[in-house]
């Protein structure tokens, strides 16, 4: 055996090992994140959940004119989309 094939075998015996190990670590690494996101999915579960306080007092006046075209717009959204829902349902029953 030349000293360059017990070179050749040394490095790759080494480069084994040491792939072995970085998996191993990689391994601990991930099942210690696993474990902090079953405890903190846990730990929202038992958590209650906050109330949301309605605002207090009277909130802004808003124009009459201002409301009527915010108005308008949803509405004319709402048809445009219940029209395009319906034509992709008649392209889909093709």
């Amino acid at each position: 055996m030349d000293l360059s094939d017990a070179l050749t075998i040394t490095g790759l015996g080494m480069a084994v090992v040491f792939s072995g190990l970085l998996l191993t670590a990689g391994l601990i690494v991930a099942f210690g994140r696993l474990q902090q996101l079953l405890d903190g999915a846990s730990d929202a579960a038992k958590r209650p959940i906050p109330a949301i306080e309605p605002p207090s007092g009277p909130g802004p006046v808003i124009n009459a004119e201002i409301l009527t075209v915010i108005t308008t717009v949803l509405e004319v959204e709402r048809r445009l989309h219940r029209v395009r829902v319906r034509e992709n349902r008649e392209i889909a029953d093709e």
